[in-house]
């Protein structure tokens, strides 16, 4: 397995490179931007040159973006829908400049239309940035889970099954597994066998083999209560009896784990990284 920790670009991009590394990491996720506002400036090739050659002289095997918190390719709102999809195309090439396996991204809101509609919405949007994309085909899109609140696309793997059924090239597409928002949407993945069967699930509806990151986040909010609110590893509702088979499930020995917790103090992760590696079968 691969493990690490969304790490910060303040600074320069590169050095969110040297924070990972400090910690002992093999993966690591990024903004490429700030992800609560519309890109100001694009990446140059040079912060992006050196971004790869630190990440090339580091122990980082996985390097993941995830798409910004604006973006959203399920709303019905023409302006929204349009500016989303220009700013999907950019990340995506920008995370082809980074020299980054994977862009991670949430699968929108359609709050001002129906299910049905925005689903629709977002698979169109996906067959136009594939198309506009396609010398980027070394960046995979992974459809993140959610807790299930709101109109939010993805709380259940039918909605990555329609999607990956229904694009015209889902080789672009895998998996992201968030631990906290699938127990937020009422998987019990604190019961071994739960979590079995989850990763069954995703097997049969879109192959065990898209499934590439797991972000490991302990939920502050309990089973079914739909909302996203990340803890520390074995502090929150699903505890640390609950992480030891989802670290050591043998599907899951070439993914990336990557944890989004809470960093609440300058040791945290690295707490939460020690806690994990604790859990993980040697032999």
């Amino acid at each position: 397995m691969y493990l690490g920790v969304h790490v910060s670009i303040s600074g320069k991009i590169s050095e969110s490179v040297e924070r990972a590394q400090a910690l002992g990491c093999t993966a690591m996720q990024i903004f490429s931007r700030n992800p609560r506002q519309w890109r100001q400036l694009p990446l140059s090739e040079t912060a992006a040159q050196e971004f790869r050659h630190k990440r090339e002289a580091s122990s980082v095997k996985i390097v993941a973006v995830h798409i910004p918190y604006l973006i959203n390719l399920a709303t019905g709102y023409d302006v929204l829908y349009k500016k989303s999809i220009e700013a999907y195309i950019e990340d995506i090439r920008e995370t082809s400049l980074l020299g980054a396996d994977y862009l991670v991204t949430h699968m929108g809101s359609y709050k001002n239309i129906t299910l049905k509609e925005g689903m629709s919405q977002f698979i169109k949007a996906l067959d136009i940035v594939f198309k506009e994309t396609k010398d980027n085909k070394n960046v995979r899109l992974l459809l993140e889970n959610t807790a299930g609140s709101g109109h939010w696309l993805g709380y259940t793997f039918d909605h990555h099954k329609k999607i990956f059924d229904s694009v015209k090239d889902n080789s672009r597409l895998g998996i992201c597994l968030d631990t906290a928002h699938a127990f937020a949407a009422g998987y019990d993945i604190r019961r071994e066998e739960t979590f079995n069967a989850l990763i069954e699930d995703i097997d049969r509806k879109v192959g065990r083999a898209a499934l590439r990151v797991v972000h490991l986040n302990d939920s502050q909010s309990d089973l079914g209560s739909h909302i996203d609110h990340h803890d520390h590893i074995g502090k929150g509702f699903i505890g640390l009896k609950g992480f030891k088979h989802i670290v050591n499930h043998p599907s899951l020995k070439e993914a990336a784990f990557i944890l989004e917790t809470p960093k609440d103090k300058p040791t945290a992760d690295k707490l939460n990284l020690n806690r994990v590696k604790k859990l993980i079968n040697k032999t």
